[in-house]
C-alpha cells in the first residue's frame, strides 16, 4: 500500500474491498442494528409532528412561506454584492435569519412555542441516542492503550497475513458521495475513508410540522482469521491496532428556513465471531464521539484526537457458547458512524481514519461460577 506525502493511504494492488465472507453477514447484522435505532427516531419525529400540527393555520403556512422566499431573495441579493467574501456573506446570512425569525413572530402568533418545541425535540433525539449508545454498551469490553498484552499458554496468536476481511459501507439515506475504505489483510491494514453530503430543505410547511428525515451512514472495515475452539465455551479475544492517521472533519451550514441540526459522529473499535455464514456476535466500544447542536447557526468540527504513537487493545468476551472443536471465523476492525437530524440545513462530513492489526488473540474465556 502506497502513502502519499501527506500520509493518505491509497489502493493498490493487494487491497481488498467487499467480502471474503459469503452473503456479507456482517453487513445484513450491523444493518439491522441500525435500522432499529432508526426506527425509534422515525417514530418520535412522526409523534412530534402530530403535537405541532394543530399550532397554525394554512393560511398562516402560506404567510409563512412568502415571508421566507422574500428575505432569502433579499439574502441572495445582498450575497452576490459581498464578492464572494465568506465572512461577510456568513454576517449577511445571519443577519437575513434574525429578520425571518422576527417576522414571523409578528405573523405567527404560536411561532415562538413552536421554537420551543423544536428545541425540545431535537433534545429528545439526543438524549434517544445517548439512550441507544447506553443500551447497547458491552461490559465484557474494553480498550486500554499502550498497555502490554499478557499471553495465558492456552491462547492462539495471529499476526498479518490475515485470512479474511470485510469492508462495507451502510448508507440509509443515499448521501455518502464517495467510499474509498479498503482493507490489506496480508498486512493488516484496514482503512474507514469516505464523504457523506445531505442538503436537507423541505418546505416551510414540513419544517414547521416537525417531519424531520433521520439519516445514518456508517463504514466497517475488519481483519481475521478461522478459529478451531480446543474445548467447549465462550472466546476471550484480544486485538492489538494501531492507528496510523485519523481525520473527521463535520460541518453543518443553514439553508436558510426553519433551520435546526442535531448530527454526530461515533469511532468505535470491534471484535466478532460468525458461526456459519450468517450467525454474527459482535461486540464493539466506542473510542471517540463529537456532535454539533444547532438552532440555525453554520458550525464546524475537526475530529484528530486519537493518538498514532502507541496501540489501542480492545479485549472482548463473547456471550455465545460454542461446541469443542467448532469451527468459526474471527475478526476485529474499527467502524465510523455519522447521524443527522436536519431541517433546512446542508450536512457535511469526510472521515479517514487509518488502522493496522498487529495483533489478535484467541483464547477460551473461563467462566466463573458464584
Amino acid at each position: 500500500m502506497k502513502a502519499s506525502a501527506t500520509r493518505f493511504p491509497q489502493k493498490d494492488k493487494y487491497s481488498r474491498t467487499g467480502s471474503s465472507l459469503r452473503g456479507s453477514p456482517v453487513l445484513a447484522h450491523r444493518t439491522a442494528e441500525l435500522a432499529r435505532a432508526k426506527k425509534s427516531h422515525d417514530r418520535l419525529a412522526k409523534e412530534q409532528g402530530s403535537v405541532e400540527r394543530s399550532l397554525f393555520t394554512k393560511a398562516e403556512l402560506r404567510r409563512a412561506a412568502e415571508i421566507g422566499r422574500q428575505v432569502n431573495r433579499e439574502f441572495r441579493e445582498a450575497s452576490v454584492k459581498a464578492g464572494g467574501h465568506a465572512l461577510r456573506i456568513d454576517a449577511l446570512k445571519l443577519a437575513a435569519r434574525k429578520k425571518f425569525e422576527r417576522q414571523l413572530a409578528r405573523e405567527l402568533p404560536q411561532y415562538r412555542q413552536w421554537k420551543a418545541m423544536r428545541r425540545a425535540h431535537m433534545g429528545a433525539h439526543a438524549k434517544l441516542t445517548q439512550k441507544t449508545q447506553a443500551a447497547s454498551h458491552f461490559t465484557n469490553a474494553t480498550i486500554n492503550w499502550d498497555t502490554l498484552l499478557e499471553l495465558d499458554a492456552t491462547a492462539q496468536e495471529f499476526v498479518p497475513p490475515f485470512t479474511t476481511f470485510d469492508v462495507q459501507m451502510i448508507d440509509f439515506g443515499g448521501f455518502v458521495v464517495s467510499d474509498e475504505s479498503f482493507a490489506r489483510p496480508n498486512i493488516g491494514h484496514m482503512i474507514n475513508n469516505f464523504a457523506y453530503d445531505q442538503d436537507e430543505s423541505t418546505s416551510i410547511g414540513r419544517g414547521l410540522l416537525g417531519i424531520l428525515p433521520i439519516e445514518s451512514a456508517a463504514s466497517l472495515v475488519s481483519c481475521g482469521v478461522a478459529f478451531t475452539t480446543p474445548s467447549e465455551g465462550r472466546l476471550k479475544i484480544s486485538a492489538e491496532m494501531q492507528n496510523i492517521f485519523n481525520r473527521i472533519n463535520f460541518s453543518v451550514s443553514d439553508n436558510f428556513g426553519f433551520s435546526s441540526a442535531e448530527v454526530g459522529v461515533a469511532v468505535a473499535l470491534f471484535a466478532l465471531v460468525l458461526r456459519g455464514t450468517q450467525d454474527v456476535e459482535r461486540v464493539d466500544q466506542v473510542l471517540i464521539t463529537s456532535s454539533i447542536d444547532s438552532g440555525g447557526s453554520n458550525q464546524h468540527r475537526n475530529v484528530s484526537d486519537l493518538d498514532t504513537t502507541s496501540p489501542f487493545m480492545l479485549s472482548v468476551e463473547t456471550a455465545t457458547r460454542l461446541n469443542a472443536n467448532e469451527s468459526v471465523l474471527v475478526l476485529a476492525g474499527s467502524e465510523v458512524v455519522f447521524g443527522t437530524v436536519l431541517d433546512d440545513m446542508h450536512a457535511k462530513m469526510d472521515a479517514l481514519l487509518w488502522w493496522q492489526l498487529k495483533r489478535l488473540v484467541i483464547d477460551m474465556a473461563i467462566d466463573v461460577i458464584t
